[in-house]
């Protein structure tokens, strides 16, 4: 192998664990993200759970029902909303890892291709 094309090859491993990288990057931000999503979230669902008991405790007792079963109804999609941010969560860890496990074969065939390159100059 001559050396333009022993830096060509090594370049395009250079350049696809750079696309890894900031793909892992880019998947780190968008976990971030749904962290502050599931944040925010909790932090809402509290208030307005705090509002529904709030009603409760100030309505007349024929309304009671109807405000209970708001209440119950918003605490069953929030809790449904809560487990699809959860979800999605674990989808963008899996994704992370196998993007570690890809950068990491990208790099053991980058070591193998050098200790190949290797031999060949020091068996000539």
């Amino acid at each position: 192998m001559n050396d333009i094309d022993y830096d060509q090859k090594n370049y395009q491993f250079c350049m696809r664990i750079e696309e890894l990288q900031e793909d892992q990057l880019n998947v780190k931000k968008e976990q971030r993200q749904v962290e502050e999503q599931q944040e925010a979230f909790f932090y809402l669902q509290q208030k307005e759970q705090q509002a529904y008991e709030f009603v409760l405790n100030s309505c007349e007792t024929e309304e009671r029902a109807f405000y209970q079963d708001r209440g119950d109804e918003s605490l069953h999609l929030a809790k449904k909303a809560q487990r699809e941010l959860e979800e999605q969560q674990i989808e963008l860890q899996k994704e992370y890892r196998s993007l570690l496990a890809q950068e990491e074969s990208v790099n053991a065939e980058q070591t193998s291709f050098w200790k190949q390159k290797e031999g060949e100059s020091s068996g000539t």
